[in-house]
């Protein structure tokens, strides 16, 4: 089965997740790029444009070119998606874990055929591995055993930035932090969501891409780089910007994500003040939600705060599990 082509790649995201499933088509687009052989250096996309994808079309990238040498290969053999947001590590990790049990479990068709070239490639049963490293969390370093595993890695900013540094957090003994320098910066990919929030990182890598260019005998194996955000830096080149384009403003789905109205005001919480701040700031952000779930019927409402004192503190979650009831759970509580 040929899989070097973008059409394939699309039989391949619809069996992973139902025919009804079709790529979005910037990531047609990109996938077709990766399968030419570059990344580009910036995915220019707002949020909810479904960037987490960028996962699969790595994945499939290095199993259409298993058979190479890797002197020979673009695709790296481990796909780092890096965010200095928990809950997006977490959501990413999820979607990793959902691909590698669907690769391993398969037992025909084009998902079997990607599994069993990652098979070759890990000179091993497993097709594919996933980690997830971030604080808060019990770290497995089992992802550093062995350099040939297909792997993907869903991590935070502290966590990769200080591996690449030869440095690592939680790392217990020194001799370990060249082993996870060396698997982080070589046959890698490592995807930078939020990158304007992380531009430390950013300038890193930058700084790491550059050096890799230093050695006596050239770097043989793959190493790319992807920033992913809607506010790219003004110095890059266009050309190496992957923009959303006019069959992503007209896709049915993807369109009215960008399309969707996010108006905005602002509300002074007059009482909070003192000692009772914290619970008169829960009541008015209260009064808000439920007033907007009143306006527009079905809709969700997240209350967000930017202290986690401020939603265990102030008993956000206290008042959201109590009077939510009343109106069908329509109001959550994020912090």
């Amino acid at each position: 089965m040929s899989l070097n082509h973008a059409e394939a790649f699309t039989d391949f995201f619809k069996a992973l997740y139902g025919n009804n499933w079709d790529p979005f088509p910037w990531q047609i687009r990109l996938s077709q790029k990766v399968l030419e052989g570059k990344w580009p250096s910036v995915i220019a996309l707002p949020t909810a444009s479904g960037k987490t994808a960028c996962i699969d079309i790595a994945v499939y990238a290095l199993a259409c070119q298993a058979e190479l040498p890797t002197r020979n290969r673009t695709a790296p053999r481990r796909i780092f998606f890096v965010v200095d947001r928990r809950v997006i590590v977490d959501e990413a990790f999820e979607r990793a874990k959902l691909l590698t049990d669907k690769l391993r479990t398969e037992k025909s068709g084009i998902v079997k055929t990607v599994a069993d070239r990652l098979r070759m490639l890990a000179c091993g049963d497993e097709p594919l591995a996933c980690f997830q490293l971030r604080g808060g969390i019990y770290r497995d370093d089992s992802w550093a055993k062995t350099p040939v595993q297909p792997t993907v890695i869903a991590s935070t900013v502290d966590q990769i930035g200080s591996r690449l540094l030869f440095r690592g957090y939680g790392l217990r003994s020194g001799y370990m932090w060249p082993i996870h320098a060396g698997l982080a910066g070589n046959d890698s990919l490592i995807l930078l969501d939020e990158a304007h929030c992380a531009i430390p990182f950013k300038e890193t890598m930058e700084a790491i891409s550059n050096y890799r260019q230093w050695a006596e005998k050239p770097i043989e194996n793959p190493f790319s780089f992807v920033m992913m955000t809607a506010t790219p830096p003004g110095e890059t080149d266009e050309s190496q910007i992957l923009r959303d384009d006019k069959a992503d403003w007209e896709h049915q789905i993807l369109g009215k994500r960008f399309k969707a109205a996010k108006p905005t005001s602002l509300v002074v919480a007059k009482k909070a003040k003192g000692d009772n701040a914290a619970v008169e700031f829960a009541e008015e952000a209260m009064k808000q939600a439920l007033a907007l779930v009143k306006q527009h019927g079905h809709w969700a409402v997240g209350i967000i705060v930017n202290r986690v004192a401020a939603a265990k503190g102030s008993r956000i979650y206290k008042l959201t599990n109590c009077r939510a009831n009343c109106i069908n759970k329509n109001v959550l509580a994020v912090h």
